[in-house]
């Protein structure tokens, strides 16, 4: 599994809410910003906020070539083109014709792997990661024969009042949390869910205590009473398979574009797993860390190394994102006095991020 996670593309369209990070991290003019590519929006989304640079990294070079190929998109096409050539929204030209044109711009490694890879391509490169294709066949049209009309209706609202009415009255049943709970901590479920998110490390570091589907059930319904389920980007993937123009991103917005491609070249982008590259970066050297979501494959030791070389690179006052899935890693207990977590702003973060299923740990680095 870990070998299969780090050679091919396992995200393609981000699950995280933006908003999170930019209040978490408070980036300003003059910052040196850490970040993990994943899906590249991440990354993309920190730009919003004028820093000097974003160093993203990834273990897995594929994702970066992805980052690599929503820049070169992003500068190179109108923004019609560029949201129609990545899959956002249906083409109106052949995508394999737009991608042509668009070849002499990709670093070199991108563009190898990109014309070996011409089917995805063709359908839209925003849904080929594993994890949005198991959406779409997958985790979606399950959820649609479990739910029927009521993921409908569920989407339509455009009032937070009347959508937490509706969940209170017919969406929250008895039934339904019931089947949540026993399916997501059985055997299979367990395997499904590993296939479906394609991280080696999950369910690897669970607290004992976690039910894992009593926990993502309150996470949702939590979710429910804060969030338009039509704004949210993961609510849209897993019971429409597909996301809306109403829970866009700002990379896929006219007016996020028009910010972001005037900054992709602060973008400094590496094939390094965070440990290394943080022994092997100089001290005193970032102003902030958006670290999501490596814990779910790092173990609780190298956790902790990750946490001591953070405190060592970042310089007096740096803020810190990190985000946890299934697992749950603590602060060392010598590190504990050093990294002064907000315990406010991580229980404001959660209830109001749209991507329901993270815990935090965020704050400022003591030294």
């Amino acid at each position: 599994m870990a070998e299969k996670f780090f050679s091919r593309l396992s995200y393609s369209f981000g699950n995280e809410d933006w908003r999170s990070e930019q209040e978490a991290l408070k980036i300003k003019t003059g910052d040196r910003v850490l970040s993990i590519t994943a899906s590249g929006d991440r990354p993309l989304h920190l730009l919003l906020d004028d820093c000097e640079e974003i160093v993203s990294i990834d273990a897995n070079p594929i994702q970066n070539h992805l980052l690599n190929l929503k820049c070169v998109a992003m500068q190179h096409l109108s923004y019609k083109e560029y949201i129609e050539f990545l899959g956002a929204v249906p083409a109106r030209k052949q995508r394999l014709h737009t991608f042509q044109k668009l070849l002499p711009h990709f670093e070199e490694k991108s563009r190898h792997y990109w014309i070996n890879k011409k089917k995805m391509i063709e359908k839209g490169v925003l849904y080929q990661g594993v994890v949005e294709k198991k959406c779409q066949s997958i985790v979606a049209p399950l959820l649609r024969i479990l739910r029927g009309k009521k993921v409908d209706k569920l989407f339509e609202f455009s009032d937070l009042k009347e959508q937490q009415e509706f969940v209170k009255k017919a969406w929250d049943k008895v039934y339904w949390r019931k089947l949540f709970d026993l399916s997501l901590n059985s055997a299979l479920a367990r395997l499904l869910l590993r296939c479906i998110v394609s991280d080696p490390g999950l369910y690897n570091h669970l607290n004992g205590a976690t039910r894992v589907g009593s926990y993502l059930y309150r996470r949702m319904h939590n979710s429910l009473m804060h969030n338009l389920a039509k704004e949210s980007l993961l609510f849209s993937l897993i019971f429409k398979g597909k996301v809306a123009p109403e829970a866009f991103p700002p990379y896929l917005t006219q007016e996020g574009v028009s910010i972001i491609k005037k900054r992709t070249h602060r973008l400094k982008v590496k094939n390094i797993d965070v440990v290394t590259f943080l022994e092997t970066s100089p001290a005193n050297s970032f102003d902030c860390f958006s670290l999501s979501d490596v814990a779910s494959y790092l173990s609780p030791k190298n956790f902790a190394k990750m946490m001591q070389e953070v405190l060592r690179v970042a310089k007096p006052q740096a803020r810190f994102s990190i985000r946890q899935f299934l697992s749950n890693h603590q602060l060392p207990e010598n590190l504990v006095s050093s990294f002064a977590r907000d315990g406010e702003l991580e229980d404001r973060l959660e209830k109001k991020d749209r991507c329901f299923v993270y815990r935090y740990m965020a704050g400022t680095i003591s030294k």
